[in-house]
């Protein structure tokens, strides 16, 4: 034992060899305590969500476009005429007849 602390003392008296030692003590308290992988895998995460973010800013964009699009009261007369067939005062509406009925009934005669 006493030959033990003896080259414990030993080593102390060398800068170099006791810089030597606590390098390897950090590198393995790094590597056995997973903090390194845990980095890794925070930085890749972090790559992917970078490219991620990058895809999905046009598109957030363009919904911003029609968001302030869809306050507009132009935007909303188009979509009710279009979608609900509303029309306007003073508008011209045309209501035609199906003819699809006669044209089969005379072609069954």
């Amino acid at each position: 034992m006493h030959s033990f602390f003896s080259a414990c003392r030993d080593l102390l008296q060398r800068p170099l060899a006791v810089l030597i030692v606590c390098v390897v003590f950090a590198v393995s308290v790094v590597f056995l305590d997973g903090t390194l992988f845990r980095i890794w895998s925070l930085n890749r995460d972090r790559a992917r969500l970078e490219v991620r973010i990058a895809e999905l800013k046009p598109s957030v964009a363009e919904k911003e476009r029609r968001i302030l699009e869809s306050n507009k009261s132009e935007f909303i007369e188009r979509q009710v005429r279009e979608q609900l067939d509303f029309v306007r005062d003073g508008d011209l509406v045309f209501v035609f007849a199906d003819n699809s009925n006669r044209i089969t009934q005379s072609a069954s005669r």
